[in-house]
């Protein structure tokens, strides 16, 4: 097992850099709520779920994680590649650098590097391992929120370019909600564990034009969707046509997001209608139907992502209906070579 590590520039040498083990995963999360609060950002998983999807089929912590421990042994800097095994028309790579407030400028760099390091070398092996080669793009991948600080320049200087833009939205509950009434012939229903699969195989259905998108495996589902401690089968909205799933809104309240806030909202986690049953509004009856039954759990504001590109119009529909953007993230990217 490769756990080597190109040396760090002279301003990390102090800092001891191993991979991340579960007896690390409070104090990893402490940092996370440290550095989201630095950049005034709520969304961090609970210590519950995070210990619960570190065990990701697509991140071996011993060769795809680093932890940085400052001299006197707290948490510096995590730095991690998350990398499916089993790319279709792309391999992708996705970085995630979090460093400490106090220690930011020794170890920007440094972990920046070895992502890309790793991240690259990581793309090429599985790439070699696919039957028959693998000719799509490598590529490597991280996004930020815009107002944080140089970080444009600092992922430019690494070879990364924006290449996308998503908003983050949300919804005034005080205002009045529209009435939408649903299409003749649908039935409205809310998320039990025997629609499942059928849910989990609309969704990749629903986003399979989307840019970017993984089909979402069966563990997957269980793991890091509907295992979710924030997620709320009584708050999500299903629509059939007869028995079959047409359409959904994976609905999540979070009671620790709200706390760091500052106000109460519940999250459209995931809005999708199948191809055959798009442009009958439904998508908007199910949002409309989100956003009355948060109100009614005393919830003062509806949230949701949206690409800025996405290709069934959705920032156009959201903005209709009421919702404003507040953040803006940009998706960075960087070509991998081709194996050596």
């Amino acid at each position: 097992m490769d756990t080597t590590l190109t040396p760090p520039p002279a301003a990390a040498a102090d800092y001891t850099w191993r991979p991340a083990t579960h007896a690390d995963l409070p104090a990893i999360h402490a940092l996370l709520v440290t550095t989201a609060a630095a950049i005034d950002d709520p969304r961090v998983p609970t210590l519950e779920d995070y210990i619960r999807e570190f065990d990701d089929p697509w991140c071996d912590p011993a060769t795809s994680t680093r932890l940085v421990l400052a001299p006197d042994g707290s948490v510096a800097a995590l730095a991690r590649v998350i990398a499916n095994p089993e790319p279709q028309e792309e391999a992708r790579a996705f970085l995630e650098d979090e460093v400490h407030p106090d220690h930011q400028p020794a170890l920007y760099a440094a972990v920046l590097g070895w992502l890309v390091e790793h991240g690259s070398q990581r793309l090429k092996t599985i790439a070699a391992a696919q039957p028959g080669g693998f000719a799509g793009p490598l590529v490597l991948r991280l996004g930020a929120f815009d107002n944080i600080p140089g970080r444009a320049a600092r992922y430019a200087r690494h070879g990364f370019q924006p290449v996308r833009y998503f908003y983050r939205m949300r919804r005034d509950l005080s205002q009045p909600i529209p009435d939408w009434p649903l299409p003749a012939g649908l039935t409205l229903t809310t998320y039990r564990p025997e629609l499942a699969e059928a849910v989990r195989l609309a969704d990749n259905e629903a986003f399979s034009d989307h840019w970017s998108h993984e089909p979402v495996s069966v563990n997957d589902w269980q793991q890091f969707v509907v295992g979710n401690s924030a997620f709320r089968p009584d708050l999500t909205p299903i629509l059939l046509d007869g028995d079959e799933v047409v359409a959904f809104s994976l609905n999540r309240v979070s009671a620790e997001e709200n706390a760091r806030q500052g106000y109460t909202a519940g999250w459209v986690g995931s809005l999708g209608t199948r191809r055959a049953w798009r442009k009958r509004g439904l998508a908007s009856a199910l949002l409309v139907w989100s956003m009355r039954a948060f109100q009614a759990e005393g919830l003062e504001y509806a949230a949701l992502g949206v690409d800025a590109a996405n290709p069934t119009g959705a920032l156009g529909l959201y903005e209709r209906l009421g919702f404003v953007s507040d953040r803006r993230i940009t998706v960075y990217e960087r070509a991998v070579r081709g194996p050596d």
